[in-house]
């Protein structure tokens, strides 16, 4: 599989298993209800018109552009990849395609609706969804590519 195609495909992907599973928890559960109602790990349906850890409620316009801002500069870092050989990678265009996709998937819903779903609650961890996984996967991702790649001389593993 070629590199963009594995791009594009993992950004699809992303996207599609998060407005999926959205869709599913508010076809399925009223907004604030819990399952079960208490508990380590639930199933929360929340409503959250800010970014992470709720900052920025309320400033959806500024949230919307923002998420249009990564949404380039994802897209710029793929067409830029062959002048950082880390991203220049299977592994490096899949995490830079579920960044894509974690960006898209809360965009979508803040264009759409105004507001994000979340429903993933663990512990006191707020409330996240799948493309925050997304984000934070393919964040967390990318910086392991690039601390193995800046270790082994620069020359990271096409199959890694």
């Amino acid at each position: 599989m070629t590199r963009g195609l594995v791009f594009f495909v993992s950004a699809a992907c992303g996207v599609l298993a998060d407005q999926l599973s959205k869709f599913i928890i508010a076809a399925n559960l009223t907004p604030g209800t819990a399952i079960p109602e208490s508990g380590f790990f639930q199933i929360v349906h929340v409503h959250n018109t800010g970014a992470a850890f709720s900052i920025f409620r309320g400033h959806t316009e500024w949230l919307i552009a923002a998420s249009c801002l990564g949404v380039i500069l994802a897209l710029t870092a793929f067409f830029l990849r062959k002048k950082l050989p880390f991203l220049d990678t299977r592994p490096g265009v899949a995490a830079l395609g579920i960044i894509l996709a974690g960006t898209i998937g809360n965009l979508i819903d803040r264009v759409r609706l105004g507001y994000v779903t979340d429903f993933i609650q663990v512990g006191s961890f707020p409330t996240f969804n799948m493309a925050d996984f997304c984000l934070t996967l393919g964040i967390i991702w990318l910086v392991l590519l690039y601390l193995t790649s800046s270790h082994s001389g620069g020359d990271a593993s096409e199959n890694a």
